[in-house]
């Protein structure tokens, strides 16, 4: 389970990158034979030198890290769409927005007078009632809604949130509900809801450049945004393509060096095994770092593992992680974006009396997947915590607390059911 939770991981990083690979459902690599990979890959080091046409170039999202974060996407869009701002382009990607709605979504009967709309009266407002971004122009009666997807999709209803909300702030309004994804894929709600993708947005901004005389700040800018989402999020075949055949020549090298990289998830996860380490001295819990890695942090605590009490040491039982307890609470750590933990109880090891207690536990606390032979079950899962974009130790530290209370209650729920 270990292995095909880090391969998950691996591939869809790899994917991301545009790599069209797979990697193999079991395949082992002695250390001799990753120093070797290792070895052949630095022989080789001239490979990389196709890549320099992307590498050398200057980049402000690069070297900001924001290149893939869509509150940014959606701040830039937001600048780029206000006819006011002092980017040189006047309202030509607002007016290249609204086109590209009349031309794929909107009615008929409506095209002529959007068309006919002043767009240098339009107010744009980013985040107002949790909407990414919002053009309102009052004079006009008119407002575009533009929910931007990226990393994420559609969850809780909330298109059909949003459009409640407008509907009852601007009732007397002209709407164009867009939804914009990286491939332009349709809603849950397709009729009501234009599909946009950013190869659309790289046509409008472009359009909107063609024969003008940008200053050069606003110009490096606007060519850099260009760019990152030609790279980061629309795709750039060629390069694609220059890393697939790199990456098939030298996978495991570079399966090695991704695995041992320094980025914003791992340094989440030393921050996260600082606090699980600290808890452990404080007597809390009680850390295994050796079952730790970038993607789990996992520990036992007193009040579980005396309701699910650890093999004796003379045992030759062992749990499903190859450990003497028979269950985890999982940090997991969700691409160093957000934060959560699940209490897992694998089924390798158990005996008649802990397989009972496991049983009643289920009755009390059904898992969300029920199956009938299983391995591993989780039982309890606390809501995803956002770290921020700046990982703040002593906040991070205080939400973690906050989701060890919520263990802790959920241990006393355990302890209450059992009891009953």
């Amino acid at each position: 389970m270990e292995k095909e939770r880090l391969k998950k991981d691996m591939t869809e990083s790899i994917k991301e990158k545009g790599y069209k690979t797979t990697i193999p459902e079991e395949e082992e690599y002695s250390l001799d034979e990753d120093y070797g990979a290792l070895k052949a890959f630095l022989l080789d080091i001239g490979c990389l030198d196709r890549l320099s046409e992307w590498t050398n170039r200057f980049n402000i999202f690069d070297v900001l890290k924001i290149s893939k974060t869509e509150i940014r996407h959606s701040n830039m869009l937001a600048w780029l769409l206000d006819a006011n701002e002092n980017h040189g382009l006047d309202d030509s990607v607002l007016t290249g927005f609204i086109q590209y709605f009349v031309t794929n979504g909107a009615d008929d009967s409506e095209v002529f007078k959007i068309l006919l709309m002043d767009t240098h009266g339009f107010e744009i407002r980013r985040e107002w009632r949790n909407i990414d971004l919002l053009a309102i122009s009052q004079e006009a009666k008119c407002l575009i809604c533009l929910e931007n997807k990226i990393d994420s999709s559609e969850h809780d209803n909330q298109l059909s949130r949003y459009e409640e909300i407008v509907n009852e702030a601007f009732p007397e309004f002209r709407k164009l509900f867009i939804y914009l994804t990286p491939d332009g894929g349709e809603s849950s709600n397709p009729d009501r809801w234009c599909p946009m993708g950013y190869q659309d947005v790289i046509d409008i901004i472009e359009n909107a450049k063609s024969g003008r005389k940008l200053i050069p700040e606003s110009e490096l800018l606007i060519d850099n945004y260009l760019e990152t989402i030609r790279r980061s999020v629309v795709g750039d075949e060629k390069l694609a393509s220059i890393c697939s055949e790199i990456y098939t020549k030298h996978r495991r090298a570079l399966d090695l060096i991704y695995e041992n990289r320094m980025d914003k998830a791992s340094e989440l996860a030393e921050l996260l095994r600082q606090w699980a380490i600290e808890h452990t001295k404080a007597g809390d819990i009680s850390v295994n770092l050796d079952r730790c890695i970038k993607t789990y942090t996992r520990f036992t605590t007193p009040g579980m593992s005396s309701i699910l009490p650890d093999y004796p040491e003379d045992s030759e039982r062992l749990g499903s992680w190859k450990t003497r307890n028979p269950y985890f609470f999982e940090l997991q750590n969700h691409r160093g974006e957000d934060v959560s933990i699940q209490f897992v109880v694998g089924s390798s090891g158990l005996t008649d009396d802990m397989m009972a207690t496991v049983d009643r536990i289920y009755q009390a606390f059904p898992p969300k997947i029920k199956k009938e032979n299983w391995r591993y079950r989780t039982f309890f899962s606390t809501k995803r915590v956002k770290v921020g974009e700046e990982l703040d130790r002593d906040k991070l530290f205080e939400q973690l607390d906050r989701l060890l209370k919520e263990c802790k209650l959920f241990e006393m729920k355990v302890l209450e059911a059992l009891k009953a």
